[in-house]
């Protein structure tokens, strides 16, 4: 079974192309991680009340993304208390992927972490530029 990653930032947009990739390979077998990084208002103080309230609007809004997405088997969706940048190089090192689905739409990074990218040996999917080269080989 393939895997892929996909990081969001829970908008609409990137719900709509991550569901057309995924209509686009209707007959392989995916296990699909989505991760929704977030973080706290800039002039907030870090604190208890303020991560717990950070950490649920978060997974509401997930919740509500996926609603967006047609029903998947095999979905880990999570958040994470960190930058988009920092959640997707935390998952590559830990997990192998076969596909790092990225939207250039709503990511914007370093030349560093795009170097670090390249050099995995996940298949990197640009789904804002969508083409049949990043079907599922």
């Amino acid at each position: 079974m393939k895997t892929a990653f996909f990081s969001t930032d829970c908008s609409v947009d990137s719900a709509l192309v991550l569901r057309r990739w995924l209509e686009s390979n209707p007959d392989k077998a995916l296990y699909l991680t989505v991760v929704h990084p977030y973080d706290i208002a800039e002039c907030a103080v870090l604190n208890k009340e303020t991560f717990r309230a950070a950490k649920q609007q978060a997974e509401s809004r997930l919740e509500h993304w996926l609603d967006m997405l047609p029903q998947l088997s095999r979905l880990k969706a999570e958040t994470l208390f960190s930058s988009p940048q920092l959640a997707i190089k935390m998952h590559v090192l830990l997990r192998s992927y076969d596909y790092l689905l990225m939207n250039e739409q709503t990511l914007t990074w370093p030349t560093d972490t795009e170097i670090f990218l390249s050099q995995t040996t996940a298949k990197l999917c640009w789904l804002t530029t969508y083409d049949s080269s990043n079907q599922i080989a």
